[in-house]
């Protein structure tokens, strides 16, 4: 069946045979008929006889003047419907497929057998490629959108988990053992002052494009990096960038780094070919090409295909593809029910899994808060009024009316050992009176948020309400998240920070341009937030680095610019075959050491995979 003689067969019964269903003759004129499929009485004709030819329909023209034709349906509309975005999503149609069953489906039993298909549609799969060659596949939905690809533009944590697979760093940094470790770069050294750094880098790394890796990539991608990007903060101390020699990067600072190294492990320094971006830019974004364990192989607004890298110069990754679909938020597909049909679901709720099943239970190194715009006018800037908001929203009766990965009330940016017996102080009674004194006569908050935090966004309006503060959520997604004009019309903005490298992303929550925080914060303490971050930079060690963010963050709580709300779990159990499995520090499992275990030569069954979005931004 083709779509197209599908869907004008669905649009066509649902215009005349509402109510009356399949085998019921309908009077209908050949007009309506055209003017229902929006084509010539002619064309009508041809389209009306194709689908009498298949089965679909009886047609029986009227003869004379004044005799209507009519119509009978033989197919049911449901079921076609149905059968129509299943090959619709097999063939990676997956939007088409929403949209037909949203436009055609007639119900919420159809969307909930659609759902159970889709259960086993998307997880590991071996099957026939190119050549009838078998591959591993792994396939699995995701419910927020790919905002962009450019490390230089990344911010919210999706986009840096693809851009991870595309690209490589100089170096990483091993979160669980505190250190950092060889990427593209197998050596590196710097002055005695942290003034002069320089990276080695390996040979024989090749772009997917065929490239060899050389100096001027690094240099170019430093350059670039440094020019008006949302992520030039990172280098924002360098005074110059040279290649020594074809496989030797030279940077000089203005100040001291001593962490500058960390610095190159960050996603936003990910290095892209100078060829390619020079020769055509906005061409290149299209699909790009990196050093990373994937390449990109097809990106649009239905799914992200991605193929292993069959050169990387770190191991080939084991799985050969991995394909996301983006699947809208509201379409019901339930993580939660995956746990008997081998799911890697990032939830941290209850459910009834096979206690034999490993278990990855993470502590995401962030939290989500609110920032305070103190750059508009309005109830925010006064400060009795943001302490009122904070004392008012209790984190422990959040926590137990929310549940699900949020595990801890927050105090500060990230989680320590002592998080599990903290308490935010809650205080209702002096809320109301600093309430009074800010001399607050009902003025509404505007809260801003991405739909993943709307739940929480809910939450606050309810409780701030039953103390007569009101609140209206606008829900923003996409580009206008980075866009200064959008983020400064809010009064606050819900979000979530998940640190990757530790204290440059903590740095990096101070710096970036377009951040919340960065956005929101007063000028004067911007400022002085600054100046500590080039002290703690300069650090001889890192007590004292860390005794200097430590303030600032201090200082954040003090004036109550931001409000700590909540810490977060990313837990993910799964089938004993599945090898390899690992979350990164954004929550995300790593695709390219995940394995299947062949059990007599082959697969274990396939069964569906699923992501949720808790830890994203």
């Amino acid at each position: 069946m083709q779509a197209v003689q599908t869907e004008r067969y669905l649009s066509v019964m649902q215009r005349f045979a509402e109510g009356a269903g399949v085998g019921t003759p309908i009077e209908v004129t050949l007009d309506e008929m055209a003017q229902a499929l929006f084509c010539t009485p002619r064309n009508a004709k041809i389209v009306l006889r194709r689908m009498a030819d298949d089965g679909w329909i009886t047609w029986q023209p009227g003869r004379g003047r004044g005799n209507r034709s009519h119509i009978v349906f033989h197919m049911e509309r449901d079921g076609l419907a149905l059968d129509i975005a299943k090959q619709l999503a097999g063939q990676g149609s997956y939007k088409q497929a929403f949209e037909l069953l949203h436009q055609y489906g007639g119900g919420a039993r159809t969307n909930e057998r659609f759902n159970e298909w889709l259960t086993f549609h998307f997880g590991y799969r071996s099957e026939s490629g190119e050549g009838e060659k078998q591959v591993d596949m792994l396939r699995l939905p995701v419910h927020v959108p790919l905002v962009t690809l450019d490390p230089a533009e990344v911010y919210f944590s999706f986009d840096a988990h693809i851009i991870r697979q595309l690209f490589d760093r100089l170096l990483t940094f091993d979160a669980n053992a505190g250190q950092v470790a060889p990427g593209l770069a197998h050596a590196w050294e710097s002055s005695a002052d942290a003034t002069v750094w320089q990276f080695h880098l390996r040979r024989g790394v090749y772009f997917h494009h065929g490239q060899e890796l050389t100096a001027d990539d690094v240099v170019y991608t430093l350059e670039r990096l440094r020019t008006g990007k949302s992520n030039s903060w990172l280098l924002r101390g360098v005074l110059a960038i040279a290649a020594s020699g074809p496989r030797t990067v030279q940077v000089t600072l203005l100040k001291p780094n001593r962490i500058f190294h960390r610095y190159m492990c960050s996603t936003a320094a990910s290095i892209l070919p100078r060829d390619c971006v020079q020769r055509d830019e906005d061409a290149y974004w299209q699909l790009p090409s990196g050093t990373g364990p994937f390449i990109i192989k097809e990106l649009n607004e239905e799914r992200l295909v991605l193929d292993a890298n069959p050169a990387y110069y770190n191991g080939r990754a084991h799985l050969d593809g991995v394909v996301i679909a983006f699947v809208p938020p509201d379409q019901g597909i339930d993580s939660d029910q995956c746990w008997e049909k081998l799911v890697l679901a990032h939830d941290a709720r209850e459910l009834q899994r096979d206690q034999s099943w490993p278990k990855l239970d993470t502590m995401l190194q962030g939290c989500s808060l609110m920032t305070w715009n103190r750059k508009k006018p309005g109830p925010q800037q006064s400060q009795s009024f943001r302490r009122a908001v904070d004392l008012l929203l209790d984190r422990s009766l959040m926590l137990r009316e929310l549940g699900e990965s949020r595990i801890y009330a927050a105090r500060s940016f990230r989680p320590d050992a002592h998080s599990a017996l903290r308490q935010v102080r809650s205080d209702g009674e002096q809320a109301k009176e600093l309430l009074r004194e800010a001399g607050y006569s009902g003025t509404p908050i505007t809260l801003y948020t991405r739909r993943w935090h709307e739940r929480d966004a809910r939450w606050i309006q309810a409780r701030c309400a039953e103390f007569g503060v009101t609140v209206d959520i606008r829900l923003i997604e996409g580009d206008e998240c980075r866009d200064l004009g959008v983020l400064g019309q809010a009064d606050s903005i819900l979000y979530s920070l998940v640190f990757v490298e530790d204290e440059v992303c903590e740095i990096e929550t101070y710096e970036q341009t377009g951040s919340f925080l960065n956005a929101h914060m007063e000028p004067g303490l911007l400022t002085w937030a600054l100046g500590r971050i080039d002290l703690a930079l300069a650090a001889e060690t890192p007590d004292q680095r860390r005794f200097l963010l430590e303030e600032m963050e201090d200082r954040l709580r003090e004036e109550t610019q931001v409000m700590f709300l909540l810490h977060k779990r990313s837990n993910t159990s799964y089938k004993p075959e599945l090898k390899g499995i690992a979350l990164s520090p954004l929550g995300w499992i790593d695709f390219k050491d995940v394995w299947v275990q062949s059990d007599g030569g082959r697969l274990a069954q396939q069964r569906p995979a699923s992501v949720s979005a808790e830890a994203f931004q």
